[in-house]
């Protein structure tokens, strides 16, 4: 009788949502109407949770993966890479700078008389 009923409240539930207190209500629930023994309940509260527990960390991971690969499909540049070009935009700043200071003419032209 426990393997149905626990098949049941899984499908029935969704065991990535199961909370202590949901799963403890359903199970008083079916102690009281008879369809469970204590003893069988709680092994039940027991079992739904840490499958509910299991199946979020699994969510999550695939979560994580799935941000993961649509990042890398963007072809966004990182830290790393973006602060490569700071510092080579800063480089180059200060080439055409000392460049621009070498064409320079050493006293502006005068002015037509």
């Amino acid at each position: 009788m426990y393997e149905p009923i626990r098949n049941l409240l899984l499908a029935g539930l969704g065991a990535a949502v199961l909370t202590k207190d949901k799963v403890l209500e359903v199970t008083r629930q079916l102690v009281e109407q008879g369809k469970l023994s204590t003893g069988e309940a709680e092994k039940m509260a027991e079992d739904l949770a840490e499958e509910s527990r299991r199946q979020s960390k699994n969510w999550g991971e695939k979560l994580d993966q799935g941000i993961k690969k649509a990042v890398e499909a963007l072809n966004l540049a990182g830290r790393e890479e973006l602060k490569d070009l700071q510092d080579r935009v800063t480089n180059l700043e200060r080439t055409v700078a000392l460049l621009e200071r070498r064409l320079a003419p050493a006293e502006p032209p005068a002015p037509p008389a």
